[in-house]
């Protein structure tokens, strides 16, 4: 993971996000330690790893307050201490309104153009300030001179503009994960001004992809009337430069390659395949969330049953949904329609030995998705609108010779994947046909497509998207 930073080696570096890498919660009286699921934090944990330094993050475990020192302070992991995680408390009242209300039901759904979903309340963006200035404080009584402060995600976007007040000279980069909006949308929110002069305080800022770098860079010509270069990726404001790039983030394409040669995943491959007894396995994998299209993939499933039936009995759809947000209302009623509509799907067309959707609705191991990957022929990646998806990067990564990736247009992704089949997820008949062309496809055709998609993932890493910024950054 140093492999082409090295020169941070001289810098200490300060990680700040919502999520923490590492999770302490009591189990049955014992408290035990649990490393975060996800790409962003599994990478960002390894680069720490490599280099110390300090991660700020809220600690949301029911042990993490047992764990912690008088300063708010653990060394992780716990097995071979790496580095320091400093949490930050929140109050149910900041949870309820800072993480749920304006984080996930404000800026959330403004960031992926759903303005219907929006709810604004007072309390929430009051909820919102608050945090922001807890984890400054926590910034704040850890910053050295000298030291990198990395922000991250839609959770902390005052947290720049927090932390410049107290301390002009800092270095802060911050890095979006989610989509930007176009003007239009953004201009909605009556906060905007306090959120663009939050992020517009860091000395760079990373997006996905240069849609949303445009879209962002317009955003602040229209609310500041100020200097913007969208060539040279720069916006001008009050006699401070701030460097604006995009940087689509990869995953350690050699560990999900390494991890699927075990073999204890390929039997597992093997039993997926067995049970199941089809000639085609197409799988699925979301965060239960309006924005990764769920519903409209099983409309387009069923519409391929409808237009095709000689695949009936043929091919099982695989659609694993980790349950998300299980406390908001509108999630709750998303995973009744789900149910139902994989219930009247599945009673439409099975058959006593046969249903054509197996619907999943738990996390599942690292582990357990690599062997779906191995056990399926197409990858079905069809999101309404998505920040980058590292899904459909990861099944091209353990595939090694036959697999064909089927990605929505509205996916950061689709900018890189050149060779996967992209589609409209919104043209139920469009993503029926391109399942039809996936499971039709030559061998020649698959392969063909799979080394291009292979050698895209492998070029550009998570160690290339790691390089990349902080060669933007300290340069």
């Amino acid at each position: 993971m140093k492999d082409g930073i090295e020169n941070l080696l001289d810098k200490r570096l300060i990680v700040v996000s919502n999520r923490e890498p590492y999770i302490h919660k009591k189990i049955r009286g014992e408290i035990k330690c649990e490393r975060a699921i996800g790409g962003l934090t599994s990478s960002l944990d390894a680069m720490m790893q490599s280099f110390n330094g300090i991660w700020i993050a809220w600690g949301s475990g029911s042990g993490d307050k047992e764990m912690s020192d008088s300063e708010n302070r653990v060394l992780v992991p716990d097995d071979n201490p790496r580095y320091t995680l400093r949490r930050v408390w929140l109050s149910e009242n900041e949870v309820s309104n800072h993480y749920y209300g304006f984080s996930n039901s404000v800026l959330w759904p403004l960031f992926h153009n759903f303005l219907d979903k929006v709810k604004l309340k007072r309390s929430y963006w009051n909820a919102y300030r608050r945090a922001n200035r807890k984890f400054a404080l926590s910034v704040l009584d850890e910053l050295n001179p000298g030291d990198l402060i990395w922000i991250h995600d839609y959770h902390l976007c005052l947290l720049p503009h927090l932390i410049r007040n107290e301390n002009e000279d800092s270095e802060i980069g911050f890095f979006l994960h989610t989509p930007w909006p176009p003007w239009e949308i953004f201009r909605t929110l009556p906060m905007r001004r306090e959120i663009l002069e939050g992020l517009l305080d860091s000395n760079i800022l990373g997006f996905h992809t240069k849609n949303y770098v445009e879209n962002f860079m317009q955003c602040v010509k229209e609310e500041f009337n100020c200097p913007v270069y969208m060539g040279k990726g720069m916006a001008e404001i009050n006699g401070r430069k701030i460097r604006i790039g995009d940087f689509p983030i990869g995953i350690d394409a050699k560990e999900f390659s390494s991890i699927s040669s075990f073999k204890r995943i390929n039997q597992r491959a093997k039993i997926v395949r067995r049970r199941l007894n089809v000639r085609y396995v197409v799988f699925s994998i979301d965060r239960l969330d309006y924005t990764k299209g769920i519903p409209e993939r099983l409309k387009a499933i069923e519409r391929f049953f409808e237009k095709y039936p000689k695949f009936r009995k043929r091919v099982v759809f695989i659609q694993v949904a980790n349950p998300s947000r299980t406390k908001v209302e509108e999630y709750k009623e998303m995973k009744r329609y789900v149910d139902e509509l994989v219930g009247r799907i599945n009673g439409r067309f099975r058959d006593f030995d046969w249903a054509p959707i197996h619907y999943l609705y738990r996390n599942i191991s690292r582990e357990e998705v690599i062997a779906y990957y191995l056990a399926s022929d197409v990858a079905l990646v069809t999101p309404l609108v998505d920040g980058m998806n590292l899904i459909s990067k990861e099944f091209v990564s353990t595939k090694e010779k036959s697999g064909v990736l089927i990605l929505s247009e509205f996916a950061g992704a689709a900018g890189q994947l050149n060779d996967a089949i992209l589609a409209n997820p919104y043209d139920f008949d469009e993503v029926a046909g391109v399942i039809k062309r996936a499971l039709e496809m030559s061998n020649r055709e698959k392969n063909r497509r799979l080394k291009v998609l292979k050698e895209n993932v492998r070029n550009y890493d998570i160690c290339w998207w790691l390089k990349k910024f902080f060669e933007e950054w300290i340069r």
